[in-house]
């Protein structure tokens, strides 16, 4: 006889072909129901999903359920948390997902102790150091479904899963998905046909006593009565089914001995999809979430911090505010865009959100900066958000009446854009001694390159004054060639040539393919007759100056404009226009490009093609705090339609860089938003986009069977998705870097770093007020010079690798410092200054204070420091 749990829940997608306010509808519906069942039935259990974000939007609505549902909690009878919302594990990062858990435990602890549980049913995969995360947020275990083989990673479904460093916890597969005994009941047809064979095939799986199944769906209502339900069951049985809990189900896997144990990613798509080529659909989504998260992460929070530390005051709950904005729509049907328009829009108008609340904390924090300081129209103020001294390149931007700018102790600067503004007469000026009328002069926002060195985590004032000549501008010249001390780029027959300081020459290096795309915005499907076109770029013009050089590319290419139209011998076609920008700064590893597509194509994918000139049998992709090797398969995927429900293909998502590596050199690839790639032959692909106007589609080459997003369930219809078309402009950022040697995982990550850091600087002026959109309204409040013009919160050493600083969700005056390891060996915390905090102590991510207190940062790990001011 085996004790089989049987956990009643339901799943709660807060947007998918509905949105969320649909969702908000029907939580008011079947959440109250839910609650009044638990309060009629004192047996029985239910959970909530493990986000608490629905219960907050429900008890808004219903605020007089509110001690009810902390009663609930209480008695273990209602399981709320630990996610704010559930997470995507692949296209976000590794700071959202701990912010995700931070969050939601802090919120679910408003109505009880949450529950601890990595609950996560329906993403379509998992990193490989999903361990360590939880791990660090306090949670030693894990409940999944999809991505899992049974017969290449673990034989049984419960085992212990291994992150990439010295983290484990304790995991259960939900073999059949998290419906394995969705609308249960105890009728003979429902126990012989539903439940008893989903018991069977876990006892072939495993020996273990006790086993786990869940009874839910989508939005689905609790069971009335399943206490009653399962005894009537149990006189039906020779197993025992009891109502039971996640918690209490995870309770009896930590006792047992000899589990199994497996370390590496759950992305295979055996039993359940997990669509591998979702990276590349909606790209604006993934582009705005990418921009908004280093907005959130790089700016944003140390700024509070450095402000916090000169006496200026940002609440924390407008961060949290723009977290939980961004977190919305972070999971795995919102990050992947298998989601309708209409949903689309709310996601993207959530991230707009973020995106003002972001700057407008940035520009109230800089402005009482410079008034405390008492920056003066020719002063700017220039912040570096690391916690190390900085020395390289930044970009300024400030007004001037001319371009003839001088910058005090930096005697080289290179202008690199200049937007010119007429001026205007009889303009009202509001003075103190009442309104007037003024004219204007004509004057320029400059956009300028310096190298400049600054303190660790705080800012410098730099000066300029009235030059006696224009500053250097990138002048246009007749080469074919671009160069620094690294690399040599030129334009040769036609090709982009890169030529290496060691001496290694790759033709053909940077060039654009184009392929039907037959799929849906679940999947990239190829469409059987097309074959991919290769797109080159023609040089444009070469533009050099002292501090960088920039090559600007261009193709004009007539295509298919339709899917239907690439089989046909004279099909509509229309445009589909590539700018490509590669600079060259001095002294720098970094190629760094920029691409802008003008896209008048549907259903299509377009790819980066880099010619590594390396026969690479495996790549080398970041994630969370390290990295994997993922085997190349060259299109070798076998007969995978007896194993998986989906193509196996090597098309893989990526953190921040991927690189491939011979004896002699390495290249690695970055990206800013972009986060999938795959490495055929010599060439690594990195995904721009991959259109499409369906939903989902049924029969796809790469994924036969029905349609994904429920399109082709009875009663349901197709549905048009015409803005993941993506037609009009497209901005892309990456960059790439070919060294000498082996792949180096620190030094990778250094470059990364470097690439993705940010420019951020202040100057007061008067000319226009709505450079800053809250310049015109922040009022004088501080006294000027009670700040120095220079200053540094905290210091590390040059090899930490920073993860984030950020405020505390507990206590006023706290921040929460992260530094990563993402290499295989132990990093200890030596050589740091934290003089200006009168404490630190060692915690998780969740500022549960450690045992042991040593600065030790494991392999693929991180460290986190409590800091009071």
């Amino acid at each position: 006889m085996r004790k089989v749990h049987v956990v009643n829940h339901t799943h709660w997608d807060r947007e998918w072909y509905f949105t969320t306010s649909d969702a908000l509808v029907l939580s008011d519906d079947v959440f109250t129901e839910i609650l009044d069942e638990l309060e009629k039935n004192p047996e029985a259990k239910f959970c909530l999903d493990g986000q608490i974000s629905i219960l907050e939007e429900y008890l808004q609505l219903r605020p007089e359920r509110t001690g009810q549902v902390k009663k609930l909690v209480s008695q273990k009878r209602l399981a709320i948390g630990p996610w704010y919302t559930q997470t995507d594990a692949f296209f976000v990062d590794a700071e959202s997902m701990i912010r995700n858990l931070a969050i939601g435990i802090k919120e679910s602890k408003k109505y009880g102790d949450p529950m601890r549980v990595g609950y996560l049913p329906d993403t379509f995969g998992f990193n490989a150091q999903m361990p360590t995360i939880l791990r660090n947020c306090g949670i030693d275990n894990i409940i999944f479904w999809r991505g899992i083989n049974l017969q290449k990673h673990v034989k049984r479904p419960y085992f212990i899963w291994k992150g990439l460093g010295e983290k484990a916890v304790v995991a259960a597969n939900l073999v059949d998905g998290y419906g394995a005994a969705a609308f249960l009941n105890d009728s003979d047809e429902y126990l012989d046909k539903r439940l008893f064979p989903a018991v069977e095939k876990l006892k072939k799986l495993t020996d273990q006593q006790e086993l786990l199944i869940t009874s839910g769906g989508d939005q689905l209502r609790i069971v009335e009565n399943l206490p009653q339900k399962l005894a009537s069951i149990n006189q039906k049985s020779q197993d025992q089914y009891v109502v039971s809990s996640y918690e209490t189900f995870i309770d009896t896997l930590r006792g047992e001995k000899d589990l199994e144990e497996y370390q590496g990613e759950f992305r295979e798509p055996c039993t359940a999809r997990v669509h591998k080529s979702i990276g590349s659909v909606r790209y604006d989504i993934k582009r705005t979430n990418f921009r908004m998260e280093q907005k959130l992460l790089k700016r944003i929070e140390p700024l509070m911090a450095i402000a916090r530390a000169n006496g200026i005051e940002v609440s924390t709950n407008l961060l949290t505010h723009a977290w939980k904005k961004l977190l919305e729509g972070q999971a795995h049907d919102s990050m992947g865009g298998c989601v309708t328009d209409p949903v689309a829009a709310d996601v993207l108008h959530r991230m707009k959100a973020v995106d003002e609340i972001a700057d407008s904390i940035e520009n109230l924090i800089a402005k009482r900066l410079s008034e405390k300081i008492g920056l003066k129209e020719n002063e700017i103020l220039v912040f570096n958000t690391l916690p190390k001294k900085f020395k390289g390149y930044k970009i300024v931007e400030f007004m001037h009446p001319s371009k003839n700018v001088r910058f005090e102790g930096i005697e080289d600067a290179v202008l690199l854009d200049a937007v010119y503004y007429e001026g205007k007469n009889n303009l009202l000026l509001e003075s103190p001694e009442g309104p007037k009328y003024v004219n204007e002069d004509p004057y320029y926002r400059l956009k300028v390159l310096i190298p400049v060195e600054l303190p660790a985590m705080g800012y410098r004032v730099i000066r300029f004054e009235e030059g006696d000549a224009p500053l250097p501008e990138l002048k246009e010249t007749e080469a074919r060639e671009i160069s620094n001390e690294h690399y040599r780029i030129s334009y040769e027959d036609n090709d982009l040539v890169l030529e290496t300081k060691f001496g290694k020459k790759m033709k053909g290096f940077i060039r654009f393919e184009d392929c039907g795309n037959d799929g849906d915005t679940y999947d990239f499907s190829p469409l059987p007759g097309d074959k991919p076109e290769l797109l080159s770029l023609s040089l444009k013009n070469v533009k050099k100056a002292s501090l960088v050089e920039t090559m600007t590319l261009e193709g004009d290419f007539l295509l298919p404009r339709h899917l239907d139209d690439r089989l046909k011998e004279n099909g509509e076609k229309d445009r589909l226009r590539i700018t490509l920008e590669i600079s060259l700064r001095k002294g720098e590893e970094i190629i760094d490009c920029r691409c802008t597509v003008d896209n008048r194509i549907y259903s299509h994918r377009l790819r980066v093609k880099i010619n590594t000139d390396i026969h690479a049998k495996e790549t080398i992709a970041s994630l969370p705090f390290g990295y994997i090797r993922r085997p190349v398969l060259n299109g070798n995927v076998g007969d995978w339609k007896k194993d998986y429900v989906e193509m196996p293909i090597d098309i893989e998502p990526f953190d921040a860089s991927v690189s491939v590596e011979e004896e002699n050199y390495h290249l690695s690839a970055f990206g800013k938003g972009i986060k999938e790639y795959q490495h055929i032959g010599d060439s690594l692909y990195l995904t721009l986009f991959a259109t499409t106007g369906q939903l989902g589609k049924p029969n796809l080459v790469t994924r036969p069977g029905r349609a994904s997003g429920d399109t082709t369930k009875k009663g349901h219809v197709m549905i048009p998705t015409p803005q993941a078309e993506l037609i009009g402009t497209l901005d892309f950022e990456f960059a790439l870097c070919v060294k000498e040697g082996r792949f180096d995982e620190l030094g990778t990550a250094k470059l990364w770093e470097a690439y993705s850091s940010e420019h951020i600087s202040y100057q007061p002026q008067t000319l226009n007020k709505f450079i800053y959109r809250l310049d015109n309204k922040i009022q004088p409040r501080y006294q000027k010079g009670t700040l120095p013009r220079e200053f540094s919160l905290l210091e590390v050493g040059p090899d930490s690798l920073f993860s984030s600083f950020s405020p505390s969700l507990y206590d006023d005056g706290a921040f929460l410092l992260r530094l990563k390891n993402p290499t295989g060996g132990e990093k200890k915390l030596e050589n740091y200054d934290f003089r200006r905090f009168a404490h630190v102590l060692k915690t998780n991510c969740i500022e549960e204070i450690s045992e042991d207190q040593d600065f030790r940062i494991p392999p693929y790990d991180a460290l986190t420091l409590k800091l009071w001011l």
